[in-house]
């Protein structure tokens, strides 16, 4: 069962990274949960009679991360995509399976995949499902996820088969109204609906727009592919752009379209890994943030990329590096000098990616990301290091030093996932059997 506090958690006397402007980092810090949110973020807080207490003496303690986008269904087909070269390779080796995919093997995907993003670390997910082939994939995904304990935003895929694109639109649309009415509404709640639109390119406007004018009534956030330039521009003029939208990749998006997203307070997911085995330009991650566009980071693709932010952050802050690096010799700038504005990119900003600004993009900005006092109890306890934690900024220990074998303690909503290394109300053996199950029916 899920370890539960009815009184009050206290973790006490870890370094704290607030991730909050007003808090910042609390050396030693205290922090103490009550009913699932955290009541009070300092020094020495008094211990109350009946408390759980978790010693986090020499532990970093720190918002649970966050993946804005994920396609979990690709969980047990891992190393399936390994040596994949362009998207060529992903539609014929991976994408084709969708067909193939049973209800089942939805619900174990989703199950497994979710069990293991906790254990490492991932409390929340934008679980972008593009394979709702039919309504019981839906379903049974949605099963698989209430019973993981991570908090999902289930992004229910209107790209289908090809073929039936159209046809499947009109039962698709209805399972999403379905879905909305009977299922809890709000941050509390472990699994939240929203809608993965239809790419642009594959779907068209009229789809696009009937998805949308849906997605606005039901108030459900949004997510999609972005991967064709002037698409932004298209969205802008038919009226539908909003900050209930989330593009994904976004890199061929011109600065102009860029501009538009920062207009509307939009952010976009980046999957680093997965745009360099795609072959795309890794540049718009750092153009959107110098233009004001909030970043946030995903894995997409599991069936070639690990499920582990830590390693998505440590790879985005080499390529954003590598970029100034490449540009002050283009301009006969070496060897390297700091001056005013360069470097610009900071190890601190790769962890805001994956939660205050990856909080805001899936629309829980003011409840998720931060350890600060009314906030989601969802919390993230590291071990500093087997030798020794580094030196300097604790957040670039996080970003450039920390692993997933780091990851001692996972706190969601309050409740407790992971303690000492250890889950402690999934077993890691039953996410193994179910991804056992799914590619022995898959490939037998």
């Amino acid at each position: 069962m899920t370890s539960k506090s009815t009184s009050g958690l206290m973790i006490r006397g870890g370094t704290v990274l607030t991730m909050d402007p007003a808090l910042g980092d609390v050396p030693q810090g205290d922090v103490r949960i009550e009913s699932g949110r955290i009541v009070a973020v300092g020094p020495g807080l008094p211990v109350q009679a009946g408390d759980e207490v978790i010693d986090a003496k020499g532990m970093l303690v720190l918002p649970g991360l966050i993946d804005t986008h994920t396609h979990m269904w690709q969980g047990p087909l891992k190393g399936l995509g390994a040596a994949m070269w362009g998207m060529a390779d992903y539609h014929q080796h991976i994408f084709a399976l969708r067909e193939k995919l049973s209800a089942e093997d939805m619900h174990d995907a989703a199950f497994a995949t979710g069990v293991e993003m906790l254990d490492n670390g991932i409390t929340t997910v934008l679980d972008f499902c593009h394979n709702v082939m039919t309504p019981a994939h839906a379903q049974r995904s949605l099963d698989g996820h209430h019973k993981t304990g991570q908090r999902v935003l289930f992004c229910y895929g209107m790209l289908g088969s090809f073929e039936t694109l159209a046809a499947d639109h009109v039962w698709r649309l209805a399972q999403v109204r379905a879905l909305a009415a009977e299922l809890p509404r709000g941050p509390d709640a472990r699994v939240n609906l929203g809608m993965a639109l239809g790419s642009l390119e594959y779907a068209g406007m009229s789809l696009f727009e009937s998805e949308v004018a849906c997605s606005r009534e039901l108030g459900l956030p949004m997510s999609f592919h972005q991967n064709v330039a002037g698409q932004i521009h298209e969205i802008e003029r038919a009226g539908l752009w909003g900050a209930d939208m989330l593009p994904v990749h976004c890199n061929p998006a011109l600065e102009s379209e860029l501009e538009v997203l920062a207009g509307h307070g939009c952010g976009i997911s980046f999957t680093p890994e997965s745009e360099v085995g795609d072959g795309r330009s890794t540049r718009v991650i750092a153009r959107s943030h110098r233009l004001g566009v909030t970043p946030s980071l995903g894995i997409d693709v599991p069936s070639r990329v690990a499920l582990d932010l830590f390693s998505q952050m440590r790879i985005t802050f080499w390529l954003m590096r590598n970029e100034e690096a490449e540009a002050e010799r283009n301009a006969g700038r070496w060897p390297l000098t700091r001056y005013p504005g360069v470097p610009f990119i900071q190890p601190r900003h790769l962890l805001e990616y994956v939660t205050v600004n990856a909080a805001r993009a899936i629309g829980c900005g003011d409840q998720l990301g931060r350890v600060a006092p009314g906030c989601i109890a969802d919390v993230l306890m590291l071990r500093a290091g087997a030798y020794s934690p580094s030196l300097g900024d604790p957040a670039a220990h996080v970003v450039l030093q920390a692993s997933i074998a780091d990851v001692d303690t996972v706190i969601v909503g309050g409740e407790i996932s992971k303690r000492a290394g250890r889950l402690t109300h999934v077993d890691r053996a039953d996410a193994i059997t179910a991804s056992k199950r799914m590619r022995e029916r898959l490939f037998s």
